[in-house]
């Protein structure tokens, strides 16, 4: 599914795909609901953050290569000797099999009833994620640690993309849709040890992104730290925002 892939901008296509989705979720019952005024809302926000990501990507870029590694926090300089583009590759599978596993999951655990929505609640929480994650990328521009790695190729070093560290995305999107899968599996009438694997998937997905990106010379362990708690709390909050009071949760 295309829309499954990381992209730096994917505000327009996410927000064409979750208006199918509300269209096609208006009635069925369920312990989530959408409600159109408040998707546009949601979704134009979505849409405003990344738009205002790709207005700050347009200007001059200027990279000086970074050289004083002293400046970097104690806590992040095991990321500078760390370059492993398997470790990148590796990251990128990982974010495709959680997507897929959590819209799979979502659709399961309606039986029947309103299968979309899980998918329209999670798009909208990775396109909030998203959003975010671009605008603050673009405005703190923050060197990657292979920027001031000596082994890397410098015309890679120079790239605006290793300018673009804080905070990680690809952990941020994945504890955005983690997160969101546990909390709609949370507010159903889902098994108990189904609840509890699901929130255990949620901690440790996001958990392993970190630890490749890290590995990959991509992020420091402040940037996956950031981006893992961001995508948590926005993970929560969209679904949270999102319960039926028509359906209230079972006891």
């Amino acid at each position: 599914m295309p829309f499954l892939r990381p992209a730096l901008h994917p505000g327009a296509r996410a927000a064409a795909v979750l208006a199918l989705l509300v269209g096609q979720s208006a009635q069925a019952q369920t312990f989530h609901s959408l409600n159109t005024g408040r998707e546009i809302g949601f979704v134009s926000f979505g849409v405003v953050l990344h738009s205002a990501a790709v207005v700050r990507s347009m200007g001059n870029h200027h990279h000086t290569l970074p050289s004083d590694a002293s400046r970097v926090p104690t806590i992040d300089r095991i990321a500078l000797t760390q370059w492993d583009p398997g470790a990148h590759s590796a990251s990128n599978v990982l974010f495709g099999l959680t997507a897929a596993g959590s819209l799979a999951l979502g659709f399961v655990n309606q039986h029947g009833q309103q299968p979309l929505l899980p998918a329209a609640i999670s798009l909208e929480t990775v396109l909030l994620t998203s959003g975010l994650t671009n605008v603050v990328k673009e405005w703190v521009g923050r060197p990657r640690p292979y920027a001031y790695n000596p082994d890397v190729p410098e015309h890679l070093r120079m790239e605006d993309k290793a300018y673009l560290s804080f905070w990680s995305g690809h952990t941020a999107n994945t504890a955005a849709l983690t997160f969101s899968t546990a909390a709609m599996v949370q507010r159903s009438d889902a098994s108990p040890g189904l609840k509890t694997a699901t929130w255990i998937g949620a901690a440790t997905l996001p958990a392993a992104m970190g630890f490749l990106r890290v590995k990959a010379g991509r992020h420091f362990p402040t940037d996956v730290l950031t981006g893992y708690l961001i995508g948590a709390v926005v993970g929560v909050a969209v679904p949270y925002f999102h319960r039926s009071e028509k359906n209230p949760l079972p006891r």
